[in-house]
Order: structure tokens, then sequence, then C-alpha cells
């Protein structure tokens, strides 16, 4: 019968690797993703192992982070890469991960999982969220449903309003900006916010800069008197732009206005720009500009435990969520880059990033 241990890391990286054969990148990730986090460094690394005769049948790694939650300071946890050995399924080994998983942290979130996993959670008490979209602007279509697509952008257009970015200065970054400036930003827009991951220097440079595999961008918006005033973050390759993260005022039309308008000037030729979020106002934005909000509503959960007695609300509403969040675009990133790595080796191995 499996049961839970404490994870080992000398005893059960290699075993949990093994779970994660599939992911060829998972190896040259695995410190990166869950031990080089502001969150690990400061509370330890602390998954959820089971194991079966001395053998691992299961795991769920975490990713702890600060966040705000109904405004204020507290702790929480990612959950992400849950894998249960095929032999195991079915068995309830799974269950018994996210039993063990709700002593981890008083809050527990999840973001893109799978259908599968949704129903899971489900019953054992997540909540899921309706706020969060997939918006896309196609600029080079390539079928008859792109043509579409793109009569449908120009009608969401018409019915939206642009706001003038006004006395604002865009610059492309290849590093973000100086870590003071970032932690006064953040210092100065926190209070706006209801729930969100707190995206300070640490954070950002963690989740962004030091990604072993991919290259990140970062649009700074400035005023008159060179303050930093929000700052947005892009992957960018040769056919899709995608806005992943955003750090401003929870409310400033004018400010997500005068980064979405950057990102489609820093890159006039891609074939697609895209983004994922929560965030109403930006959503009103990136229409206005072009992008239509697509069907496709990624799955984002929250666990909140019962023994919270300080709770107010939903536990799902007013998340400012974007596609950075968690571990979907850590992932897709590494994915594709490793891919591309493959393709072009030079030799066996595939090349980290230099930092």
């Amino acid at each position: 019968m499996a049961e839970i241990k404490p994870y080992d890391d000398q005893r059960h990286r290699e075993q949990v690797l093994n779970l994660f054969a599939d992911v060829a990148f998972k190896r040259d990730i695995w410190s990166y993703q869950f031990q080089e986090n502001p969150g690990a460094r400061d509370r330890g690394f602390a998954p959820v192992v089971a194991e079966e005769n001395g053998s691992v049948v299961g795991f769920n790694g975490v990713v702890p982070v600060s966040i705000l939650w109904n405004g204020r300071p507290t702790q929480a946890m990612w959950s992400c890469d849950f894998k249960v050995s095929e032999r195991q399924r079915g068995k309830g080994v799974g269950r018994l991960i996210k039993v063990e998983l709700a002593q981890r942290s008083p809050i527990l979130m999840s973001f893109g999982i799978s259908p599968v996993a949704a129903i899971v959670l489900q019953r054992m008490g997540w909540r899921a969220s309706d706020q969060v979209h997939f918006l896309r602007k196609i600029r080079q279509p390539r079928s008859a449903r792109d043509w579409a697509l793109m009569l449908l952008q120009f009608c969401t257009r018409l019915v939206n309003r642009p706001v003038q970015s006004r006395h604002m200065r865009a610059s492309l970054l290849q590093q973000l900006p100086p870590r003071e400036q970032i932690d006064e930003l953040w210092e100065a827009i926190a209070q706006g916010y209801d729930k969100v991951v707190v995206r300070d220097w640490a954070y950002l440079d963690w989740r962004y800069q030091r990604h072993p595999f991919a290259q990140y961008s970062f649009l700074e918006v400035r005023d008159e008197n060179d303050s930093l005033k929000a700052l947005g973050v892009v992957r960018a390759d040769d056919r899709q732009v995608r806005l992943v993260d955003y750090i401003g005022p929870a409310a400033s039309a004018a400010l997500k206005s005068a980064v979405v308008e950057a990102m489609l000037r820093q890159w006039p030729n891609a074939a697609s720009y895209s983004a994922m979020t929560s965030d109403l106002e930006l959503k009103q934005v990136m229409k206005a500009h072009g992008f239509y909000q697509g069907r496709e509503q990624p799955r984002f959960f929250v666990w909140e435990s019962p023994k919270r007695v300080s709770s107010i609300g939903d536990c799902t509403s007013g998340w400012f969520i974007m596609g950075g969040d968690s571990d979907g675009e850590l992932l897709q990133s590494a994915r594709e880059a490793w891919n591309e790595e493959r393709i072009n080796k030079d030799d066996d191995g595939c090349r980290l990033k230099t930092l």
C-alpha cells in the first residue's frame, strides 16, 4: 500500500525524475523550478511523495509564493507537476497525495490543469475560477479560419474604444530594471490588488531572468520624470509574441495600453500576439487593440483550508492572473526552447542559457 514519505532529495529526486521520463528537460530545470525560487529558499522545498515498498509511485511538486489575499500579505503554494505511476493509477494514490498536499499550505493554487485533474480537485473542495481567458491578435493569417478571426478582431476593436497613453515612454529591455526601482514600483501598486502573487524583484528575477532555457524581454513604461510606472514581460519567437506578465497599477487602462502598444510596435512582423489574463481592464484594453477573446479558458483552481477563519468572500474572485503565473508558461517555454536547441544543436547536449 502506498504511503506518504517526507521528501529526501538524495533518495527521491532520481526516482521522481524517472516518473517524468517523458519530459526530456525536467532534469535540467529541476533545481531552478523547485529549489531556487524565493519561496523555496525562504521556506524550503516540501513536495508530496508517495512510496510503495521503497519505490516512488506518486509525486506532487510545490512552489511556495508570497501573495496578497484580500489585500493582506500571506503565504501560499502553487501545486504543479502532479504525477502517479501508470501501474498505480486508479488505486487511490492520487487522492492520497492531494489529501496530504492540503497539509502543506492554508492556500493552494493550480493553473492550467487537465480536465481529469479538474474533476478530482472539484471533488476535494477546490474551487474553479471563470475569470481567466485567452486573448489573441492575428496579423498574418494562414487559413480561412484565421481570416474569419481577423474579422472578429476588427469587430471587437470597433466596439472597444482605445485609451490614450499620453506622456508615457515605453522602452524594450533585455534585463529587468534595477532592483530598487522594481521594488519601489511594487510597493506603490500592491495595495490596489485583492488577490495576486507578489511581483517584487526577487520573484521576477527568478521567474524570468534566471529561467535556464527561455529568453524574456521587458517593456518598461516611464513617465515624464523618468519614474518606472509599469512593466510588461514578453516572450517572442519568429512567429508568436506572448505578453506573459504585467507589473503595474491594478486600475490603469492607460498604462496597460502603453504596454500593449509597445509590444505591437516592437514586434511589427509577428504572425500573432497572445496573452492569458483574469484582469477585466487588461482584456478590454487588448480588445481595443484588435485582440479577440477566445473560447479557450485555462483552468485556474484555488483551495482554501477550512481552518482559516479570516476568509472574506469567494476564494476564486478578485485574482490577478497572467500566463506567467504557476508553471504552465515556465514549462512551455522550456519545452519549446529545448526542442529548438535539439534541432539546432552543435553537439550531443542541449545548451543551457548563460546567466
